[in-house]
């Protein structure tokens, strides 16, 4: 077993990626990684905006610690806020206080590039880690809801189809902005659901319509959920709100003509407004949370704060 001393601690370059994908293989068992979505995840991202750091000894890889950068917009304010989204260390240098260098590195870098927060959905393990040594404070879990398919769905018309690219037009009006929320726009959307395809990573646009206009996309994703077909509504992008209830409509509508059981999104009560009536299943407590700011009364702020997520804010997903 070799000393600390031994360890190295980088920037981590595309020319990494192998050994990064090994080192999750190895230690996570995770097939969803590999070069092809590290390099489009993190050097292809439209914010241009990262941390990702990697730990060799003996020239093999032996930790990793990365965070992608989004723009949010909190309380009214902007806010530059970092995605905490993998901290690993090999079996062969637990115990060796790998874990926090490679954190605090990444936490240092984020916030010399201007960062302004620190939002995370922690496994098991770092969870405690994060809130007992990093100061990070719990933050409002989002709720995750199922709108079940509507059978006569099955024979409704459609006022959507697939698309394969946005319309540029479409974007040249800013599109509607969700309060605590990532800020995204027609290149964020492009880079997120159209240039990256591989066998877990299959999305569909839809393009929605209403009285032959274009109003809208929903973005979606098919998973299985306990054994059953269902979409996760990845994203949304629209110019009116009063648009909102049409749009998840016609996704619910595309759904059911999957023959799927229903559409999975993440707690935000626009939608839950716009879909008021809608039978559902709602669970709570499915996220483990957390937050921090550059200070206590900032990581304060953001613990009271309601987000507006969207599954296509994540990783892995």
């Amino acid at each position: 077993m070799a000393n600390s001393d031994e360890i190295t601690l980088h920037r981590a370059t595309a020319a990494d990626l192998a050994d990064v994908v090994e080192l999750n293989r190895v230690e996570n068992d995770d097939d969803r990684m590999t070069t092809g979505y590290l390099d489009w995840w993190y050097f292809n991202n439209p914010f241009n905006s990262f941390s990702f750091f990697l730990s060799r000894i003996g020239g093999r890889a032996c930790g990793m610690c990365s965070s992608n950068d989004a723009q949010f917009v909190i309380n009214g304010r902007p806010w530059k806020a970092g995605f905490i989204q993998k901290v690993l260390t090999s079996n062969e240098v637990r115990g060796k206080g790998l874990f926090g260098k490679l954190y605090v590195k990444t936490d240092t870098d984020f916030l010399e590039r201007g960062g302004d927060c620190f939002l995370a959905f922690p496994n098991a393990v770092a969870k405690p880690i994060y809130l007992a040594k990093y100061s990070y404070s719990h933050g409002i879990y989002p709720d995750l809801t199922l709108l079940f398919t509507n059978p006569l769905h099955l024979a409704a018309g459609s006022q959507h189809e697939v698309v394969t690219q946005l319309d540029s037009t479409f974007f040249r009006q800013p599109t509607f902005q969700f309060e605590n929320a990532m800020k995204k726009d027609e290149k964020f959307l492009n880079w997120r659901y159209l240039t990256f395809k591989s066998e877990h990573y299959k999305y569909v646009a839809l393009a929605v319509k209403q009285a032959g206009k274009l109003v809208g996309y929903a973005f979606l994703k098919k998973i299985q959920k306990k054994g059953l077909p269902v979409f996760v509504l990845m994203d949304v992008a629209f110019h009116q709100q009063a648009d909102l209830a049409h749009i998840i409509k016609q996704a619910r509508i595309y759904a059911a003509k999957q023959l799927s059981v229903g559409l999975l999104y993440m707690g935000n009560p626009l939608i839950d407004a716009a879909t008021k009536g809608v039978a559902r299943k709602v669970w709570r407590n499915q996220f483990d949370f957390l937050v921090k700011g550059k200070n206590q009364a900032e990581t304060d702020e953001l613990a009271k704060v309601t987000f507006n997520f969207f599954f296509g804010d994540l990783d892995f997903v």
